[in-house]
């Protein structure tokens, strides 16, 4: 008598996919959108960057070799939006700084806001960095992540994250001490 094979229970990938991805974007968009607020100084920019990467991700997931990585491949997709859009925002981010006005609600703190400008302030001398500069001190200290993920991420050396961002911080020191 012919054994019968026991029958392999799958989930369809597509719910799969979804629920992933619905947990993936709630936990991490925000983060995510922070990064490439970073490297693009623009808050639209951030999040069409980020919406970007979920759809990609989205579309190929069943193309991901490990789904465990694939906060890594949203990361390292937001950073590539980030880095190709950076070309295309410097004219139009020049043209809002110059336009732009800070105006303070009323009952805003005196904390919250010497907080607000000195983060405005980093945020602005972290976007005058050359763009590989800009992205290891983003994902080193902003991210927090080691040289070896920073290195995966950004497909370069770990040599070359530690020059990075030695430099990197040596300017962000120059320009905030000479602007206070």
């Amino acid at each position: 008598m012919p054994q019968a094979t026991p029958a392999v229970v799958t989930a369809p990938t597509h719910v799969d996919r979804d629920d992933a991805l619905g947990v993936l974007f709630r936990t991490h968009a925000p983060g995510l959108v922070r990064l490439a607020y970073c490297l693009l100084g623009d808050r639209e920019s951030a999040e069409d960057a980020v919406q970007e990467a979920c759809l990609s991700l989205y579309r190929n997931w069943d193309s991901l070799r490990d789904h465990g990585a694939s906060q890594a491949y949203l990361r390292a997709a937001v950073l590539n939006r980030s880095r190709s859009g950076q070309g295309q925002l410097i004219r139009a981010r020049r043209m809002r700084q110059r336009l732009a006005s800070v105006d303070w609600p009323e009952h805003s703190s005196e904390h919250r806001m010497i907080a607000h400008e000195d983060a405005r302030r980093l945020a602005a001398a972290v976007q005058t960095l050359p763009a590989r500069q800009q992205q290891v001190v983003v994902c080193r200290y902003f991210l927090e992540l080691t040289e070896a993920e920073t290195a995966s991420t950004l497909d370069i050396g770990i040599g070359s994250v530690k020059r990075h961002a030695h430099r990197g911080l040596a300017r962000l020191h120059e320009r905030l001490v000479d602007s206070r």
